[in-house]
């Protein structure tokens, strides 16, 4: 079997030996698409390694596999793979959509679509996945184990909604260090799929140059079937390169007079219109009060963004 795999291999790191080793263990032939030095700049922020001395590299390191291989510099995304008759294409998570694309080439040229083997991504131990530019910035070396502390940036400075945020990412990874950001939205009280969008925002403006970003957004959501209004809180975190996870907490229904209340106002306006209570946003929240503290907006906070963090630790299953 004739296999195709490309990359531009600034390191050979963890993630770049499993996409060799996959290549490998497919096919009888490999033929490995390496990257120009002018190509592989024109995308990257960082200086790419001479030409030279990548093509070593991958030489040094898939010698030992026993198979007959060659390396061929390319120019763009498809190198030979448009001209060329392979049997199958070894690609990553992020590089699957070159492979579509060459496939759609192939079919209007009349040649055979190549199957695609997808090792999905490999993840550093903050759940971000390995990549040279990370390598790069000093977060992480190039087997994925971290370098500096976890950074995590969230769109909020309410006490509560960091020190739950803070607890979520302690379970997982340890030591981070949790910042609040100064944020005001566009819509002071999200309806229905308003909150995610929200939560989503707030995530991307508190990235920064952070490991994480964080959006927490509570809003109101309606039920015919049962003629309430419930509460959910969206949690939207995105990593460093990008990729974004979701969840949301426990929901629970307001009372008719505070929902009588609003008013076109927000759930902390009625609240103090209601039962005379200022800031009620502030504390354990809404459901802290009308469950006597037994639920606090903290502890289902903490769960949400803990689930969203366990989808980034199982996206083997999400992609």
């Amino acid at each position: 079997m004739k296999v195709a795999v490309g990359g531009t291999f600034q390191f050979l790191h963890r993630g770049h030996r499993k996409l060799l080793e996959s290549a490998f263990s497919i096919g009888d032939h490999i033929l490995i698409g390496l990257t120009s030095n002018e190509f592989a700049s024109r995308s990257r922020r960082y200086k790419v390694r001479p030409y030279d001395e990548r093509k070593m590299d991958i030489e040094n390191y898939v010698k030992n596999f026993g198979k007959s291989f060659e390396i061929r510099r390319i120019d763009d995304h498809y190198g030979p793979t448009i001209e060329e008759d392979f049997d199958l294409i070894v690609v990553s998570h992020e590089t699957y959509v070159y492979a579509m694309e060459i496939n759609a080439i192939r079919l209007k040229k009349g040649m055979k679509p190549l199957k695609i083997h997808n090792i999905g991504r490999v993840l550093a131990d903050d759940l971000i996945p390995i990549s040279s530019s990370r390598i790069m910035d000093g977060r992480i070396d190039g087997e994925g184990r971290r370098l500096s502390t976890i950074r995590v940036n969230a769109s909020t400075k309410n006490v509560q909604k960091l020190r739950a945020i803070e607890n979520a990412f302690k379970k997982l990874m340890g030591k981070v260090i949790v910042e609040g950001i100064e944020y005001h939205g566009r819509i002071k009280q999200p309806y229905g799929h308003q909150t995610l969008l929200c939560a989503i925002e707030r995530a991307k403006n508190a990235l920064g140059d952070a490991d994480y970003g964080v959006g927490v957004e509570a809003g109101l959501f309606y039920y015919p079937s049962i003629e309430k209004y419930m509460d959910f809180h969206y949690v939207v975190i995105i990593d460093s390169l990008g990729n974004m996870n979701y969840s949301s907490s426990v929901g629970f229904t307001y009372p008719e007079r505070v929902i009588s209340n609003l008013k076109g106002g927000t759930i902390s306006d009625s609240f103090k219109t209601t039962y005379g209570l200022d800031n009620i946003g502030q504390g354990d929240g809404a459901i802290g009060f009308l469950t006597n503290g037994k639920v606090t907006r903290s502890k289902i906070i903490e769960d949400a963004v803990l689930l969203a963090l366990l989808q980034k630790g199982s996206e083997y299953y999400y992609l």
